[in-house]
């Protein structure tokens, strides 16, 4: 079992998300089970209208939520700053990754992109539990 973990994913749009989205995907399609762990997003209210009247829904993406084929996607209630990147917390988050970890049976940590605090904290996190972890930075520096 992988939890992919990254501030940055769905509803964002941009390289490291689709990235996250594709192998998360292809290993799906190879029969892994894959999650992602990433912070709870804001969304642009749903206006609907008719003659009479205007409905404004708020929409906020949180919670665990399924993307198609069966993606399984924990938007956890952490507080997004400036870039959508989590505010540090240090030992904060710790009890909420752990109990994902422990309930999805992860064996690996993937995590994603220097600038993250929640995968750089993440992987931190694998390493005291005794899980085996993978950092992959997406870099325009080379």
């Amino acid at each position: 079992s992988i939890a992919m973990v990254c501030d940055f994913f769905y509803p964002r749009l941009g390289g490291v998300e689709n990235h996250i989205w594709s192998l998360a995907f292809h290993l799906l399609r190879l029969g892994h089970k894959v999650i992602v762990i990433t912070h709870a997003y804001k969304c642009p209210d749903n206006e609907y209208s008719n003659e009479d009247t205007t409905i404004r829904q708020k929409s906020k993406r949180s919670g665990v939520r399924y993307l198609p084929g069966g993606l399984k996607v924990y938007y956890c209630p952490f507080l997004p700053m400036v870039d959508e990147d989590c505010m540090p917390t240090f030992t904060v988050s710790f009890p909420l990754l752990r109990w994902i970890f422990i309930r999805e049976a992860i064996d690996i940590v993937h995590s994603h992109q220097a600038t993250s605090t929640l995968a750089n904290e993440a992987v931190t996190y694998a390493a005291e539990l005794g899980l085996a972890s993978i950092y992959t930075d997406h870099s325009l520096f080379g």
